[in-house]
């Protein structure tokens, strides 16, 4: 049985549809079989990221509805051996409400290794429909006061949801800002937030070419530190370079 794990965040902006992607495709690279769902209604974006704008007939809310079987709602993801994508529908209201979105992915984690549900930023309704249920969360905060605040505050939620394993991905790290002062370091992040850290991604110029081109990110700074965080997932132990490094 693979694992669901919701990816979310307490504001826009954060690079939360990127993080998945990237996440996606190192867990790939370890071998792994992973599939992307977005279930952010009518805002997505893996699609578009992964260059998949065109590959899509169905969305989630067709399979949901049993309007199409999950092969035909499924797609991989090309030049990525292993990962597949479920995009988001383009309309707002097309999800239910009730459990069926977390029944669909746990059915959907007896085929691949990882199930990783893209949510929408913040603690609205589909938010809640993305977390229903499920027990592993991963939070993608910047190290600014207005996300960490945030995702303090969508930590809470998830507790009172029942989901228990919570872990923080810093993202858009900047080194330079943090020693001049600009920026919490990763201490304060932690310590204002009060989530453990999984993985601290650097702020890298390829992440945007990458993605700008449709083309998933497999090399560069980021790429690294979300390979150290695929490899954490899976159980190994590997230290947080020091800052500078990261």
């Amino acid at each position: 049985m693979g694992k669901v794990i919701v990816v979310s965040s307490g504001k826009g902006g954060t690079g939360k549809s990127v993080v998945s992607g990237g996440l996606g495709t190192a867990l790939c690279r370890l071998g792994k079989k992973v599939l992307l769902i977005d279930s952010d209604e009518g805002m997505s974006s893996l699609d578009l990221i992964l260059g998949m704008s065109d590959a899509f007939v169905y969305d989630f809310a067709d399979l949901v509805h049993r309007h199409c079987t999950p092969a035909q709602a499924i797609r991989p993801v090309s030049g990525v051996l292993g990962l597949f994508l479920i995009t988001a529908p383009s309309d707002i209201g097309q999800l239910p409400s009730d459990k069926v979105i977390s029944l669909f992915s746990n059915q959907l984690a007896g085929i691949f290794d990882y199930v990783i549900i893209d949510s929408p930023a913040g603690v609205g309704s589909g938010f809640i429909r993305a977390v229903n249920l499920q027990k592993n969360a991963l939070i993608v905060v910047t190290p600014d006061p207005v996300s960490i605040r945030d995702a303090a505050r969508v930590q809470a939620m998830l507790g009172e949801l029942g989901v228990k394993n919570v872990r923080m991905i810093i993202n858009k790290f900047e080194t330079s800002l943090v020693e001049d002062g600009e920026l919490p370091n990763i201490d304060d992040v932690i310590d204002h937030s009060g989530i453990q850290l999984i993985g601290v991604i650097p702020n890298d110029v390829m992440v945007l070419r990458c993605y700008s081109a449709g083309i998933p990110v497999t090399s560069g700074r980021a790429a690294a530190a979300l390979g150290r965080i695929a490899g954490r997932l899976e159980g190994s132990y590997i230290p947080l370079p020091p800052a500078k490094k990261i």
